[in-house]
Formats: C-alpha cells, sequence, structure tokens
C-alpha cells in the first residue's frame, strides 16, 4: 500500500518556490496520507479566491474614502479604478491582490494533483475512490478556468492557438520545469478534465465545499460559453438545471420567505399589526427599523442554502463585506422591489469621504459565495444563450425565474423583450445584479469587450476614463515570483 507524506498539514500552506508555479510546502511536521479519507480531505480548501481588483476594474465597487483610490495607497486598485494603462502593474504583483489569486489557485492545483495521482493506491472502497477522482479533476479544471481568465489574455477562437497561456501540470512534482501553454491548450485540458469528471461525480456531495454533478454541468456550461459554443453551453445549463433540481437537491432561494417573515415579525409581533405596510418599505419612515430588526432573524443566508452548488469565499469568510458598491450597479436596481436591495444595500450612513452616490453593501448575515457557483448562474447562461440564438421567450423565461425569487411578490412583473438585442441586455444588466462581486463581473468584462469589441467608459469627479477591447489592462500579469522562478512569459504589464 502507497503511503504518502507531505511535510506540514494536509490542506498545506504554500509559497512560491524555484519550480515556478508549484509552491514549497512549509514544515509543519508530517502529515501521512493512506486513507482515501485522507484523500478526501484534500478537497476542501476554505481559503477560497481572494477577489478585490478585479472588482475595481470592472466597476462594481470604490472606496469608502476616494483619496485612497486617487492617492494609489493601494496601487492595484487605483491603476483599476483609474484604468490607468500606463501604471506598471507587473511590478506590484508582489505579496497583495492578484498575486494571491495565483498562488491560491496553484495550491489548489496541486492537492487536486496529490489525489489524482495516489487516491487509487489508499485505503477505502472504490465508490469512494472513483469520486473523489472526479472531484479533484473538476476542481482542477475549475482551478485553471480562473487562472486562464486572468492572467492571459480573453480567449478568441481566432488567436487561441498562438496566444501565450499560462503553466498547466497534470501531476505533483516539484521538480519539474512547467511548460507555458497556450490558452488553447489550457482549454483542452479544462475540458478534457471536466468530461473525465463528469459520470462519476456524486449527484450529492458531503457538503457545499466539495463538487457535485450540479456543478459539473454548471463549469461544462460556463467553459462552452467562454468559448462562444452556445450550442454545447445550452445543452449543460439544461443538464445541469434538470439535475439540480432533481438528484442534486438544489433550488433556488426564495428571498420572499425570509422577507415575509421578517415584516410579519416586526408588523404584528413589534407594533402589533398598528402600523401600515408601507411604512416598512424602503421610502417609508420605519425602513430602517425594519432592516434592522429582521436583519439578525431573518435575512440571513448559509453556506450550505441549496442555491449553493458549490462554495468558495472570495478574499476571506466575511468577504465581500464591508464594500462600497459603485452608483452605476447600485442604479441597475429598484430599491422598493428588489429584495437583494433590501437585504444587503442602504444599512449604513452616506460616506461623504466616498464617491458620490455609492452604497455600503452590507452581508455580514448572508454568505455570498464570492468565488463558487450558484444556481441562478446557471440560470442566465441558459438565457444568455437563448438570446444569442434570437429565441427572447425562453430567454426572458430563465432571467424571470430568477427575478420571481428575488423581486417582492406584489411588486413582480414579468419581463419581455422585443427583440433577441433587447433580451441578451436584460441578460447582462441581471448578471450585473444577480452576480454581483463574484469573478463574473471580471470575466463578462473581458469576455463581451473582445466578442463584441466594445469600448468602455467610466465618469469620475468630472473625468472621463476609458477602456479599449484590446486593453491590456483585462489581463492580470504574472506575479514578480512566479516571473523569476519559472521560464514564464509575461503576458500583460
Amino acid at each position: 500500500m502507497k503511503r504518502i507524506i507531505i511535510l506540514g498539514c494536509i490542506a498545506a500552506t504554500f509559497t512560491f518556490s524555484s519550480c515556478d508555479d508549484y509552491l514549497d510546502i512549509v514544515p509543519k511536521g508530517e502529515a501521512v496520507l493512506n486513507k482515501t479519507s485522507d484523500y478526501l480531505g484534500l478537497l476542501e480548501d476554505m481559503y477560497g479566491y481572494p477577489l478585490q481588483t478585479e472588482w475595481y476594474l470592472c466597476g462594481e465597487v470604490t472606496s469608502h474614502d476616494m483619496s485612497i483610490i486617487k492617492n494609489y495607497t493601494y496601487p492595484l486598485n487605483s491603476a483599476a479604478y483609474f484604468w490607468n494603462e500606463d501604471f506598471d502593474r507587473a511590478s506590484y504583483m508582489t505579496d497583495t491582490g492578484s498575486n494571491d489569486l495565483y498562488s491560491a489557485c496553484y495550491s489548489k492545483i496541486a492537492n487536486c494533483n496529490i489525489i489524482i495521482e495516489n487516491i487509487n493506491e489508499s485505503e477505502g472502497n472504490d465508490e469512494d475512490k472513483t469520486s473523489g477522482m472526479a472531484q479533484a479533476k473538476i476542481l482542477r479544471a475549475y482551478n485553471y478556468f480562473y487562472l486562464i481568465n486572468t492572467y492571459a489574455k480573453p480567449y478568441d477562437p481566432q488567436t487561441a492557438e498562438q496566444e501565450r497561456g499560462i503553466i498547466l501540470r497534470k501531476e505533483f512534482d516539484l521538480e519539474a520545469e512547467g511548460v507555458q501553454s497556450t490558452i488553447a491548450e489550457a482549454y483542452r485540458l479544462i475540458q478534457q478534465d471536466i468530461e473525465d469528471a463528469l459520470p462519476n461525480l456524486p449527484h450529492k456531495s458531503l457538503n457545499v465545499f466539495r463538487p457535485d454533478k450540479s456543478f459539473g454541468y454548471a463549469l461544462k456550461a460556463k467553459v462552452h460559453l467562454f468559448k462562444r459554443e452556445i450550442d454545447e453551453a445550452l445543452q449543460a445549463s439544461l443538464d445541469c438545471i434538470k439535475e439540480a433540481e432533481t438528484a442534486g437537491g438544489h433550488k433556488l432561494w426564495n428571498m420572499n420567505t425570509e422577507y415575509q417573515a421578517g415584516l410579519d415579525y416586526v408588523m404584528n409581533e413589534m407594533y402589533q399589526g398598528i402600523m401600515p405596510e408601507s411604512m416598512f418599505e424602503y421610502g417609508g419612515g420605519m425602513y430602517s427599523m425594519f432592516r434592522t430588526a429582521a436583519m439578525n432573524l431573518y435575512f440571513t443566508h448559509d453556506y450550505n442554502d441549496s442555491e449553493n452548488l458549490f462554495y468558495q469565499h472570495g478574499l476571506n469568510n466575511m468577504s465581500p463585506h464591508p464594500t462600497m458598491v459603485r452608483k452605476p450597479i447600485m442604479d441597475l436596481f429598484v430599491p422598493k422591489e428588489d429584495l437583494r436591495y433590501t437585504f444587503n444595500m442602504g444599512s449604513a450612513p452616506t460616506r461623504p469621504t466616498a464617491e458620490p452616490g455609492s452604497v455600503m453593501l452590507n452581508n455580514m448575515m448572508i454568505r455570498w459565495n464570492c468565488g463558487g457557483i450558484k444556481l441562478s448562474e446557471v440560470y442566465l447562461m441558459a438565457a444568455e444563450c437563448y438570446a444569442r440564438k434570437e429565441d427572447k421567450g425562453n430567454a426572458m423565461k430563465y432571467v424571470n425565474d430568477i427575478r420571481k425569487n428575488r423581486i417582492i411578490s406584489k411588486y413582480y412583473a414579468d419581463l419581455t423583450a422585443d427583440t433577441a438585442d433587447e433580451a441578451m441586455q436584460i441578460v447582462r444588466d441581471e448578471r450585473k445584479r444577480e452576480l454581483l462581486l463574484t469573478c463574473n463581473g471580471f470575466f463578462d468584462m473581458r469576455r463581451f469587450c473582445t466578442e463584441f469589441n466594445e469600448t468602455l467608459t467610466r465618469e469620475y469627479d468630472g473625468n472621463t476614463y476609458t477602456l479599449k477591447p484590446e486593453s491590456h489592462l483585462l489581463t492580470y500579469p504574472f506575479p514578480i515570483a512566479a516571473m523569476q522562478n519559472s521560464n514564464l512569459i509575461q503576458n500583460s504589464k
């Protein structure tokens, strides 16, 4: 029986090493992996994905004090916010920001490779080994998807075979020198891992930090969508929804349930029915009191909610709190109707030092799932595919299926679209609302700018900033340590 000994703990801590993107394991004693359950434990990584500068770049967040942004106190955030193409981001890719994302993804990949190489020789039942192998492959694919969509140019089918990508590793080998792939090669590995994994992923995983078959179909759909393979993306989306809502045990979170419970409590328990409901709505005199009273008791959402196909933290377990959301994003919400606003926005006073019109997000009681995938994202992928296929009726169906669970019931009305282009815009706006403060704002920015040749503009303090579709800002530079300790050729600056 093969026994694997790892210096350090099983969920190892990593730093950049002399072998390019792999990482030295910090000595903290020894961990012996010989049981199948030991390897399965490597699947769970509570650290998540440290997203932050990407939110500044795609225009979702701002600072509570704009002098911090103006003075480049955190240079990567400021360069992202001002779309400053002259700023040398590469020299600041040290131990913060997207450098952390690079390290986090490769440490997760290292764990996946340990599982893939060794779990079949461990002590345990064959079913656990088979599903564990599948889960490791789907997570390896997921992390390579993060890396290729952050540190290489956006996917373009015309250039993907020629454009430089990232270092790919299929084995855990700290001595082997990595070879930089092309973007197309990275996507081929990602898609091969997904296809290998899907048949053996469990319908229900042990917990939401381990991937299941619903997540596998969701990732398949996402990869096809980013490659502009619309028919395949649509089929995978529909397969995911069918799997999720049957064997997977997932469903969309109906926020009206918690909202009505909180409203009933305040109106009937606290005020004995003497106040009309309008007083507790946005704009009513008791709105702030209502939110304060109801938030801790009712406006909650746990890790294990059935809407989460796979849960991952962002920068930390509180992420994205505390965050100032920019006015252009806030203007997409109707505060009186949208429960995403009621549950999360506007509980803090306006900051005079903040960007005008920005609003503090407070998700203290709601686990945001910054780094994973929710079922609602799959509905939006299906909607986008239908819009691209000029089936505006089905596009609106899947958007409205989400909105029924997000809009206060008495204000809800179906959205309709007169044209496929209008349907597509509605889908894109709903993605900005529903997938706020995840990886998707940045990833969508990259793919839409590239595919549709979109030039973006941003206004602040009387100035207009422009981002062109060919801008190198859409690709993050490799971290300094990775460049020093590998044969990588830099993809950005």
